[in-house]
Formats: C-alpha cells, structure tokens, sequence
C-alpha cells in the first residue's frame, strides 16, 4: 500500500508539474527573452527531455511504450504541419528539440489525468462538461473569427469522438493542448498562418482546433502499437498467448461458452468461473487483451448473478478479479476492500486456498 501511495504522489505530482514545466520551457523559448539578447532555447532543449525521462520512470509499461514512440512520431508530424504544409512556423523556423518531447509530456499527462480515481468517479460528468466546452470553443471560433481550419478540425474530432465513443482521454487533451498553444502563441515560440494553405483557409493565432492533431496522432501510435503487437505474436505463432489467432480463438469460446450456459453455477472448472458464470470467463479474457473497462463490466455483472443466486464463492471470487482490475487502474482504495473480502471469505471457507491468495495480495501491496 505505501508502494502505490507513492506512486499516486508521483502521478499527481508529474500532472501538477505539467503546467509549470510547460511554461518554463515557452519562456526561455520566448521571443521576448531573444529580444534581450539571450536565447534560452536551448535550456527548453534540455530540460523537456530530462522531465521526459522523469515522467518515463514513473508510466506503466505500456504508457512507457506510448510516450517513447511518441517521440519521433510527433518530430515527423511537426514536419508534415510545420515545414511541409506551413500552417505554422517557429521563432527560427527550424523544430526546436524540446518541441517533439513536449508532445510526449503531454500525452502522458493525459494519460496519467486520465486514470486518477476522481477523474473516473466523475467520468460521465466530465465527459459532459468537455463536451460542452470544446462545442462552445468549435462554434464561437467559427461564428465570431470564420475560423474555418478549426470548423474542419471540429468535423473530424467528432467523427473521432462517434467512433471511439467520446473518450475522456481525447477531450482532455484538447485543454491541455489549448493551454500550450495560447502561452507558445502569446510569448512569440511559434505563430499560426491565419490563412494557411495559400489562402484557401482562415484561422486564428492559435486555432481551437489545433489539438486535433494531437488526437489523431495519439490514436495512430495507440493503435500502431496494439496491432503490432499482435502481428508479431502472430507471425512467430499463431496460437501464441498475444498473437491475433489467440485472441480470436479465446473470445470465440467465450461467446460460445456464453451463448450456451446453463442456469445452475457451476464453480469447478479451472478458471473459478464455469459454465454458469461464463461472464467471469469473458472478463478474464478482456484483462488479457488489457481492455480493463470491460473487464470491470464482466466482473461487476457477474457479482450481481452470483448475488441473485446467494452464490458466495462467485461473488467473493469475481469480487477479487475486479478488485485487481481496480488496483491496476490506480483505485487502491476500493481494490483492496473486494481483495480482502476474498481473503476473508476463504479464511472461513477454505483456510489453505486463504492463505495462498492472502500471500498474492500481501505481494500487490508490497510491488
């Protein structure tokens, strides 16, 4: 427990840490600090890397993945956007170093945002509060300024957000996003064309929409990643645990096993679940594919079956499952209640499998 307490600190304090670091890094970067005579760029060039490699040691290792990626990622689209298609420029016209590592720090903190327990307690209200804000930002940049670049942009992020069902991740991006570029704009590290692509377009300095391309940039490397994963299991075996084929394989007999379960419990086959609680099985399947929203479905439905049925071990046992889906997504709190629950129900029920699950949540909290 004091493990993922400190990890807790350390993830609130990188996202507090967002704001200043960002603006530390635009002010040296600022024209004004070039007009006295000095260029600080090069300390932005420093130190975006070195709080970059901060934020890397403290990710899980599938965000890890996502920020370092992300890295040469953004340096090719700041040259697709910047360079190729000049829809903005920089103070010296060349992509400073910082630049592409600043795009890394901000989709961490987004993805770290993303995970706070409050944030996901207050999910569907945020998600509705965005919403409104980024429709507010769309619509008032188009009717007052004819800023048709962000009127397209806003056409995209909501094809964006239809098929990915409106994540909370990409709506909150698109405020950490406007905070950068209204203090890069304003202290003169890079200026917007108000009429980009030879006049066919106006804009503003900056454009509301500009962090729609953060978005679909963070899309294509989340889901470069996912597929590359499962092409390179499935090219080294194609029933290897991780490859494509498994997977199919694994959610086919789970919907079968679904479609054809009967109504008694049955509570020795060898995942815990049976025949009678084949929604625990899919919620063991979704915590493979790391889709742990699911998975926190399937438990969740699972306890309230097992609880119609006065069934104990399943609801205790499924209970676990979810606690640990909890833990992983940084609830700790409300993790260990369903883990210890566990626990104790087995103590009375059956005191050696008591011991063994009370040995794995001892190795949780210390990890």
């Amino acid at each position: 427990m004091a493990a993922s307490s400190k990890t807790q600190r350390w993830q609130i304090g990188l996202i507090l840490g967002f704001w200043p670091i960002v603006l530390f890094a635009l002010f040296n970067d600022s024209a004004w600090l070039n007009a006295q005579g000095f260029n600080g760029q090069i300390i932005s060039n420093v130190a975006a890397p070195l709080y970059f490699g901060l934020m890397l040691y403290h990710l899980r290792p599938d965000q890890r993945l996502i920020a370092l990626v992300f890295v040469p990622f953004s340096a090719l689209g700041e040259y697709v956007f910047s360079l190729l298609l000049e829809l903005y420029s920089y103070k010296f016209g060349s992509i400073p170093i910082y630049v592409p590592f600043g795009h890394a720090i901000l989709l961490g903190t987004g993805l770290l945002i993303s995970e706070l327990a409050w944030v996901k307690q207050h999910a569907e209200r945020l998600r509705w509060g965005l919403l409104f804000g980024h429709a507010s930002l769309f619509l008032g940049a188009w009717l007052l300024f004819d800023d048709s670049l962000s009127a397209i942009f806003g056409l995209i992020f909501s094809l964006i957000l239809l098929l990915f069902r409106a994540q909370l991740l990409h709506l909150i991006m698109g405020f950490l996003v406007l905070y950068i570029e209204l203090m890069g704009t304003w202290l003169g590290c890079w200026r917007w064309d108000l009429n980009p692509l030879n006049g066919l377009l106006h804009t503003t300095n900056p454009p509301v929409g500009a962090f729609v391309c953060y978005v679909i940039a963070d899309i294509i490397v989340i889901m470069s990643l996912r597929w590359g994963r499962w092409m390179w299991g499935y090219r080294h075996n194609r029933h290897a645990k991780g490859s494509a084929a498994y997977y199919q394989q694994k959610l086919a007999l789970t919907q079968h096993i679904y479609a054809d379960q009967a109504s008694e419990p049955a509570t020795n086959e060898a995942d815990g679940f049976g025949k009678g609680y084949a929604l625990g099985t899919v919620g063991l399947r979704y915590v493979e594919l790391n889709q742990l929203p699911a998975a926190s479905t399937c438990f969740e439905r699972t306890r309230q079956l097992a609880e119609s049925r006065n069934d104990l071990a399943i609801f205790h046992l499924a209970g676990w499952h979810l606690g640990q889906v909890l833990w992983q997504q940084g609830q700790t709190e409300a993790a260990l209640v369903l883990l210890n629950a566990y626990v104790n129900y087995l103590e009375a029920a059956n005191p050696a499998q008591a011991k063994h699950f009370a040995e794995q949540l001892q190795a949780l909290k210390q990890d």
